[in-house]
């Protein structure tokens, strides 16, 4: 059975109910304290935990969450209304997974499918910072990476669904490069990028598994 935790102050699951989530009849449960989440999270093995942006100190929830033992092999994903960009920017450098819009998009199911489908472990970010090449050819910086994507900082003008070529170095491993798509706009010189196609994912799972053990 999947298990998902929200933490919230308000109760979200009416306008969750109409998602993935209601017609698989997942099992969803609330927090509003990161003690109340840790010990559901310990206790009933929830596999995605979503974060109310509007949950006082959202950020250090989230840094807490990636940090304990307990929850930092969770899929940690953000419940976000409106377009606060700069917010959900800093959510996501926090250690957040992803971003969800309230009311629920189009995408909302896909991208949960996605997220429930992907090792927690390897799906959470890690703070890097890799010089990345990229075609358009431009000055670029990856400030965290997943195996599903990067956030990406650049001088360069991108807009939502733009795509463009890649090519980084994995600390002391392999060139991997790609293909990838704008998902989102971190302003003011960020974007959130979606990997399409990499040459190498096994080489950045390593990296991250190696990364993660030593810290």
């Amino acid at each position: 059975m999947v298990r998902i935790l929200v933490c919230s102050e308000r109760d979200l699951r009416p306008e969750l109910r109409g998602t993935l989530i209601g017609r698989l009849g997942i099992e969803v449960y609330r927090a509003q304290r990161f003690e109340d989440a840790r010990l559901l999270c310990k206790t009933l093995g929830a596999q995605v935990v979503f974060v109310d942006s509007e949950l006082p100190s959202a950020g250090d929830f989230i840094r807490r969450l990636r940090q304990d033992p307990a929850t930092r092999s969770r899929s940690i994903a953000v419940l976000a209304r409106g377009g606060a960009a700069a917010r959900d920017a800093e959510l996501l450098f926090a250690g957040a997974n992803a971003v969800f819009s309230l009311p629920p998009d189009g995408s909302f199911d896909e991208r949960l499918q996605k997220l429930m489908n992907v090792p927690a472990r390897l799906g959470s970010r890690l703070v890097v910072r890799i010089e990345v090449d990229t075609q358009p050819e431009c000055a670029a910086a990856m400030l965290n990476l997943s195996t599903g994507g990067m956030l990406l900082a650049t001088g360069h003008r991108l807009r939502v669904n733009d795509e463009l070529g890649f090519r980084f170095r994995v600390p002391f491993g392999a060139d991997v490069e790609g293909r990838a798509r704008v998902a989102r706009e971190a302003p003011p010189t960020g974007y959130g990028v979606e990997f399409l196609s990499v040459s190498d994912r096994n080489a950045i799972g390593e990296y991250l598994r190696s990364a993660r053990m030593e810290s």
